[in-house]
């Protein structure tokens, strides 16, 4: 299963290559990467809601959200700075290279994350199999900046 699951990230992921070329483009017709990351996030926003009438799942009390820690909500700041940066970079350094070195910063970032089981999350220790992963994708990181 673990495999499988694996295989969908994997497939999901070149959406990421997908999404970040198109909204490159979004933002050279509209002049700057907000209002392209403010088009994105519009129309995220409305295939969510349109998710939540189709599948119906029940709506979280707001008692239940007010009692969600604050830095919980950092993630949407995050997800914006992510869309903006990456409608930003990709006409300047191309898609690989920003989406090589986003997974590297992901992978290296998600390596002390899972190691330290920060956000209540489940301790998966750094092991020296995985710091020579993050190794190689340094190395095709480079690979790929200089040709």
């Amino acid at each position: 299963m673990k495999y499988l699951l694996t295989l969908f990230a994997l497939f999901i992921g070149g959406f990421v290559a997908i999404q970040g070329s198109i909204n490159s483009q979004l933002g050279t017709f509209l002049k700057h990467p907000i209002q392209a990351a403010i088009v994105n996030f519009s129309v995220g926003l409305f295939c969510l809601i349109m998710m939540q009438v189709i599948l119906r799942p029940e709506l979280p009390k707001m008692s239940t959200l007010t009692q969600i820690p604050f830095y919980l909500f950092l993630a949407g700041m995050l997800g914006a700075l992510f869309v903006s940066s990456m409608i930003y970079l990709i006409p300047k350094i191309g898609v690989t290279t920003v989406l090589g070195a986003t997974v590297v910063g992901q992978m290296i970032i998600g390596s002390i994350i899972d190691h330290y089981g920060f956000f209540g999350l489940t301790v998966h220790s750094i092991s020296p199999g995985r710091i020579v992963g993050i190794v190689f994708l340094l190395s095709g990181l480079f690979l790929i900046q200089r040709f």
